[in-house]
C-alpha cells in the first residue's frame, strides 16, 4: 500500500534515475557525433561547432542532457550529502554554465565574434573550471558520509586530473586545442556519470 512518507523517496529515485538517464545521453551524443560529422577534425575543432551544420539539433540535444542531469544531480545530492558551500556553489556555476552553453551557439573559427559565440565561450570555459572544484571540493563533503565514503579518494583523484587537463587545454596549440578538450569533457562526464550512479544506487537501498 503506498504511504505518504514514501513519496519522497520515489522524486529521489527518479531524480536520480533522470540524471543518471540524462548524462549517459549526452556521452551516446558525443561518442555517435564523431562518427556521423567526419567533416569535423577531432584534433582541432572544438566539440561546440557540431551544433552548427549537419545534425546540429543532436548534439544540442546533447548539451542539454548535461545540463539537465547536473541539475538533477544537484538535486539529489542535497538530500543525500551535508555538503560545503563551495561544493554546492561551484557545482551549480557548472550546472548555469552547461544551460547557457548549450542555449546560446559558437562562433566557427575565423568569423568575428559575435555576443551569443562569447556567451558561450566563457560560460564552457568558467564552467569547466568550476567542475573541476567542485570534483574536488565533493570529495571532502564524500568523506565525512558513511554512504559516500568510496567516492571521495576517487572524487579527488578525478578533480586533480580535471584541473590538470583544464591547463593543459588553455595551453594546448590550435592544432590539437579540441583534442585536449574530448579528453577535459570525457573525464568530467565520467565523473558525473560514477557520482550520479552511486546516488541511483544509494538511493534503491534506502527504499
Amino acid at each position: 500500500m503506498y504511504k505518504a512518507k514514501d513519496q519522497p523517496i520515489r522524486y529521489a529515485k527518479t531524480i536520480a534515475f533522470a540524471g543518471l538517464f540524462s548524462h549517459l545521453s549526452f556521452l551516446f551524443v558525443f561518442i555517435l557525433i564523431h562518427f556521423i560529422r567526419p567533416d569535423k577534425s577531432i584534433l582541432s575543432s572544438f566539440v561546440s561547432e557540431y551544433v552548427i551544420g549537419r545534425y546540429g539539433w543532436l548534439m544540442t540535444i546533447g548539451f542539454f542532457g548535461i545540463a539537465i542531469g547536473t541539475l538533477c544531480l544537484i538535486t539529489g545530492l542535497l538530500f543525500s550529502v551535508k555538503a560545503s558551500k563551495t561544493a554546492i556553489t561551484t557545482l551549480v556555476i557548472w550546472c548555469i554554465g552547461a544551460f547557457l552553453f548549450s542555449l546560446f551557439t559558437t562562433d566557427l573559427p575565423g568569423i568575428a565574434p559575435t555576443p551569443q559565440g562569447l556567451i558561450h565561450g566563457f560560460s564552457a570555459l568558467i564552467g569547466l573550471l568550476s567542475l573541476g572544484i567542485a570534483i574536488i571540493a565533493w570529495g571532502f563533503s564524500f568523506n565525512k558520509n558513511d554512504a559516500w565514503q568510496r567516492m571521495a579518494k576517487i572524487s579527488w583523484f578525478f578533480g586533480v586530473i580535471s584541473i590538470v587537463v583544464f591547463i593543459v587545454f588553455l595551453l594546448s596549440p590550435p592544432s590539437i586545442r579540441g583534442l585536449s578538450e574530448r579528453i577535459l569533457i570525457a573525464w568530467d562526464v565520467s565523473w558525473l556519470i560514477l557520482v550520479n550512479w552511486q546516488l541511483f544506487i544509494n538511493v534503491n537501498q534506502s527504499i
